[in-house]
Formats: structure tokens, C-alpha cells, sequence
């Protein structure tokens, strides 16, 4: 009798050793929602997210919504919950338009990181992202300290972009003070970030005005190329000094030929891989990692973790773009 009790012990054991062996082994899932336009960044990201978690030994799925359709952004995110992931990494369509998503994802105990863009007046576990209004700074202080009078436009990104708005209040710490020396002739907004639209609404703007303009805030390099398609068609004879961000090749390549003065680099792989360490953190039960509190509406700050871009002028293109591996010098300059 005693030797059954044992050996039933030690099957017990056993068997709980391995159901044991077999949660440890389960691996984490991450699904992400990237609810975004047609910049090439979001295609990198989702890449460098894919290479981190395969790094990492984890699973994910990313999902890049452009157009809600076949699924809506919320339709996603809801099926991935249901499928059965860990952590949701989001970033937004509509910044104060995710209540759905949020609400469902408590609901089944997923916690959610807001990416790139921080979703307003909802609770989020973790915000990474860039520090937008420090970004805006960096572009609105090149701005002012190359042309001190004259015509300027200011353009803000989509409405619906959080990083939008911060962006402009960050620029406008150095051009609002400037507002007696220079003439502000259009400060909007650009739907959907769109380059054409921003070509049109300088076309018009520089027509209105006798035909002249002399800076542009340009929120990325979307809008930047928009801006200098239409200084050329115009056919101004001086110089429009046009900044930007997110340092696309093809605004890399404006700079060269004195058609942009300046982007922004931002890291998008040291971005992206963040997000799934912090992803992992959190599906683990851990404390992510935390440099800042970020203020999006809700009722208390949301924990964060921002990083902050590099200017990048025509000086600096071999040391900060070339050299760093974001582009060959064949693609840069040509063969």
C-alpha cells in the first residue's frame, strides 16, 4: 500500500513538473495595430518589430491598417484579443477614437502600449514613442534662425494625430515670438498628412500673396516634398528655406540639391524594438521601462518612454545617414 501511495506521488509530481514545464515553454504574443497612412517608416517598423521578437523568442503579428477595410482598426485589434495575445502594441487611426479597442482589451486583461502616437483620454499601460514637442522645437528653432523676417507658412500634421499638435506647439516656442517680424500667411492643419493636399494649400497660399514665401514648417518629409513641388512650380527665384521629418531618402536627396534644408532621423529600429522589450515586460508580469510621464487627457498622467531624433542638414547626411546605415551612398547620391 505504501509503495502505491509512493509511486502515485511521484506520478503527481511528475505530471505537475511537466504541466509546469509546459506554461513556462508557451510563448509570449504580441499582435500589433498599426492604424496608419503610406509613409515607408511603418513598413520598417513593422520589420524591425518582427526581427526583435524573433530575437527574443516570442510571437507576433502585425497588422498594418491603412485604409480600414477589409477590417476596421478596432476590428483588428478585437480579433487579435480574441486570438489570444498578450500585450496589444497601438497606434492609432484616430488618437481620441480608440474607447472600443481599450475597453476590450481591459476587459480580457491585455495590456495595451500606445506607439508613436499617444491615444488621448484613455488609460494605456505604457506610451513609446518620440518626444513630438522636443522635435518641434529642433524645427521650429532652424527655422527661426534662418530667416529672421519675411513670409512664413506653418503647417500642422492631421488633426486627428496627437504628435501633430505637440509637434506645432513645440515649433511655435521659437516662431511665435518672431510674430511681430514676420508674416504668418497660412497656418493650417493637413488632413491625412497628405502631400498633395499640402502642395495645394501652398500653391494657393503663395499665390494669394503676390507669389512670394520665404520659410515653411513642414511637420514631416510627406508634407516637405508637397511644399518644395510647389515652390518649384511656382517658379520662385530665391530660396525657401523647408524643413522636415522623419529623414526619407527622397528628402535626403532635396537636401543635397538645395530644395529641403533640414529632417529629422529618427531611430525607428531602436523605436521599434522598444516597444516589443516593453511589450515582453509587460506580458511577463514585470515593471516596463519608464523615462517620463506623459499627459494625454486622462485623469493622471500615463506612465512613458520617449527618445529624440537628430537634425539632419546637408552637413551632417555622410556622419549621421550614410555612415550610420540608413542609406548608401549610391542611393543618397546617386551612381
Amino acid at each position: 500500500m505504501k509503495k502505491k501511495i509512493v509511486l502515485l506521488l511521484i506520478c503527481l509530481l511528475t505530471i505537475s513538473s511537466l504541466v509546469g514545464c509546459s506554461k513556462k515553454e508557451e510563448k509570449i504574443n504580441i499582435g500589433v495595430s498599426f492604424g496608419v497612412g503610406e509613409a515607408t517608416r511603418w513598413q520598417k517598423e513593422k520589420t524591425y518589430m518582427e526581427e526583435k521578437a524573433a530575437e527574443l523568442g516570442v510571437n507576433i503579428e502585425v497588422r498594418l491598417n491603412r485604409t480600414d477595410t477589409p477590417l476596421t482598426q478596432t476590428e483588428d485589434c478585437i480579433e487579435m484579443i480574441d486570438q489570444g495575445i498578450d500585450v496589444l502594441i497601438l497606434t492609432p487611426r484616430d488618437v481620441t477614437n480608440v474607447e472600443e479597442i481599450i475597453s476590450y482589451a481591459k476587459e480580457k486583461n491585455v495590456p495595451v502600449i500606445s506607439y508613436s502616437r499617444t491615444v488621448l483620454n484613455q488609460y494605456v499601460d505604457l506610451v513609446v514613442g518620440y518626444d513630438s514637442y522636443r522635435l518641434g522645437q529642433t524645427m521650429g528653432q532652424y527655422l527661426s534662425e534662418s530667416v529672421y523676417t519675411g513670409d512664413y507658412i506653418i503647417l500642422k500634421g492631421d488633426p486627428s494625430d496627437s504628435n501633430a499638435q505637440l509637434t506645432y506647439d513645440g515649433a511655435m516656442r521659437y516662431i511665435d515670438p518672431m510674430r511681430d517680424d514676420i508674416n504668418i500667411i497660412l497656418e493650417e492643419a493637413v488632413p491625412g498628412w497628405s502631400r498633395e493636399l499640402a502642395k495645394e494649400m501652398v500653391i494657393e497660399a503663395i499665390q494669394n500673396n503676390g507669389g512670394n514665401v520665404d520659410a515653411i514648417l513642414a511637420p514631416n518629409d510627406k508634407i516637405a516634398g508637397g511644399c518644395a513641388e510647389a515652390v518649384k512650380e511656382l517658379g520662385i527665384d530665391h530660396h525657401v528655406v523647408i524643413t522636415g521629418m522623419d529623414a526619407e531618402l527622397d528628402a535626403i536627396q532635396r537636401i543635397i540639391n538645395n530644395e529641403q534644408d533640414m529632417t529629422i532621423s529618427l531611430d525607428l529600429q531602436m523605436l521599434a524594438s522598444t516597444a516589443i522589450e516593453e511589450a515582453v515586460l509587460l506580458a511577463s508580469g514585470k515593471k516596463p521601462k519608464v523615462n517620463t510621464e506623459v499627459s494625454n487627457g486622462y485623469s493622471t498622467p500615463v506612465p512613458g518612454y520617449l527618445i529624440t531624433g537628430i537634425e539632419i542638414v546637408k552637413q551632417n547626411i555622410n556622419s549621421e545617414i550614410i555612415e550610420k546605415g540608413f542609406y548608401t551612398t549610391e542611393e543618397v547620391y546617386g551612381n
